[in-house]
């Protein structure tokens, strides 16, 4: 008969581990992707953000003249 591990569960105990190393490897590549396109859609959003107030401050400086 085999020895008891302590562990409760159908899989064993060798296949666990390296599932669980292959999820967590899989959860922070999908975490890191998610910072660097939000952190891309963040910079695109100041960035037309400071367009859209540059070009108001252009047209308030042209109606200002006239």
């Amino acid at each position: 008969m085999t020895e008891l591990t302590e562990k409760v569960g159908f899989a064993p105990p060798i296949a666990g581990r390296s599932f669980l190393r292959l999820r967590s490897a899989r959860i922070a590549l999908l975490a890191t992707l998610a910072l660097a396109i939000s952190l891309v859609v963040a910079a695109t959003a100041v960035s037309i953000g400071m367009a859209h107030a540059e070009a108001a401050a252009a047209a308030a400086r042209c109606v200002s003249r006239v």
